[in-house]
């Protein structure tokens, strides 16, 4: 400083400028860290509210394929039927049979995908195999399998092959 003026030379201002670049960089990470902080938390609170929305919709389907046999005798009796003896079944009722197993294996198909991508606890999908296993015990469920197995993913009718291998 001369003569009472105040000056900066370039290297000053080089300096200065660094310091501002170090405090803004400073800033920026801040910032980047809390929105990422925001971002992960909107993902966990999506994450939950899909898999939430698997399980309805995984519980309604199964809920709305046994309601239809829990209010229509005729259903119930055939379902019955059907599992023991699908062959004494008369050509509707075999239909209707079929029907009836297509609606409940697709809804257990339903939640076997959904917990294979991660939508669906697998907690409530093991839930399930007990179910499927009582389906996969009876001759009507055979007789059903040995027709339309072709109709599920590769990885249901594996799992299906392992509760049939384990019952042998």
């Amino acid at each position: 400083m001369e003569g009472g003026s105040f000056r900066l030379s370039w290297q000053d201002l080089g300096g200065i400028g660094e310091l501002v670049s170090a405090a803004a960089v400073v800033v920026s990470l801040v910032y980047l860290a809390f929105q990422i902080r925001q971002n992960t938390r909107q993902i966990d609170e999506n994450t939950k509210a899909a898999q939430a929305a698997a399980f309805d919709s995984s519980i309604n389907h199964t809920f709305m394929a046994r309601t239809v046999i829990i209010e229509n005798e005729d259903l119930a009796r055939i379902y019955l039927e059907g599992s023991k003896a699908p062959e004494a079944l008369s050509d509707e009722e075999l239909l209707r049979y079929r029907l009836i197993l297509h609606n409940i294996l697709w809804s257990i198909w339903n939640m076997q995908s959904q917990a294979r991508v991660g939508e669906l606890y697998s907690e409530t999908w093991n839930a399930q195999l007990a179910t499927l296993e009582r389906i996969v015990s009876t001759p009507g469920f055979r007789w059903f399998w040995a027709n339309y197995s072709q109709e599920f993913g590769a990885s249901f009718q594996r799992i299906v092959g392992d509760l049939e291998a384990r019952r042998s």
